[in-house]
């Protein structure tokens, strides 16, 4: 079975994408917040029970957001491209910076741009920052990147932006602490957060390109993580945060147990990583910064 699969990788059809693509004008995006969407958002990521749950803003709701642009793409896009090459992008990191801490807005305009289009050994590494509105207020801005698997970038890479640098650490823990992950998650994620893909809540479909099984969102992880860290550094207090970052390195399939690293905490910056049972790293350059 693994050889016919292989066998059939091999001999399809390469996709392509042109690098002029990273011209493509994004739609902006109205979106209305509910009490109920910052409550959801809160309890499924959160690690311990949590009182008055729709009094903070989780740094990673905003992704929530932009998952209905990336999933809809081509309804944004003013120039519709093969749907095929937006089936096959695979998430790999995160970078939201917090302009202003506000607990509550109802509305929110999302304007969005494609910041880099580049050759990557697995396919075509794209990048896309949104940034959030509230009458007119900066409330954040969010990089996305996902890796359009096995598609060919046809032309030169474009990058109109950095990416974000993390510091090399390689010392040991300051503490670690056990995130277990139930079985359950995948399909409570897809329900309250709104992040949902057939890889994350179809087994058959997961099976079919070569998965155990439904595997969870890497944005859950993420999540956990920081809800874990300002639990236990910070009093449960997210309005200290200015920035998050973090890459996704490694498959995480429920009925787990990750163990959260943090590897540096100091007045201005926590930084952390998580590796599962097998002691592979699942999320790396884990990155808090603070105000």
């Amino acid at each position: 079975m693994k050889l016919f699969r292989y066998i059939k990788y091999f001999f399809r059809k390469r996709l392509k994408i042109p690098s002029d693509f990273a011209y493509n004008t994004i739609k902006d995006l109205h979106y209305s917040v509910s009490d109920k969407n910052i409550s959801n958002y809160n309890e499924v990521t959160s690690i311990f029970s949590v009182e008055n749950n729709q009094d903070f803003i989780h740094p990673l709701f905003f992704t929530q957001i932009s998952w209905k642009i990336i999933k809809n793409l081509n309804e944004f896009l003013e120039e519709k491209i093969n749907p095929d090459i937006l089936n096959t992008i695979v998430h790999q990191s995160e970078h939201i910076k917090i302009h202003t801490y506000k607990k509550k807005f109802s509305n929110l305009n999302v304007k969005s741009e494609i910041t880099e289009i580049s050759k990557h050994k697995k396919g075509t590494k794209l990048f896309i920052k949104f940034e959030y509105y509230s009458k007119n207020i900066h409330i954040a801005t969010e990089y996305s990147s996902g890796i359009l698997f096995g598609v060919k970038l046809t032309g030169e890479n474009i990058i109109t932006k950095k990416n974000f640098q993390t510091e090399n650490i390689n010392t040991e823990a300051v503490w670690i602490k056990s995130i277990k992950i139930d079985e359950k998650l995948p399909y409570e994620y897809a329900k309250k957060a709104n992040i949902d893909a057939p890889i994350h809540t179809n087994p058959k479909f997961a099976k079919s390109i070569g998965l155990k099984g439904i595997v969870l969102q890497g944005t859950c992880t993420f999540a956990k993580a920081i809800s874990l860290i300002v639990a236990e550094e910070f009093n449960n207090d997210f309005s200290k945060i200015k920035e998050v970052y973090a890459r996704f390195t490694n498959i995480v399939y429920p009925y787990n147990e990750l163990n959260l690293r943090l590897l540096k905490l100091d007045e201005k910056i926590a930084n952390f990583d998580i590796i599962n049972t097998k002691g592979k790293k699942v999320l790396k350059g884990g990155t808090i910064t603070l105000k």
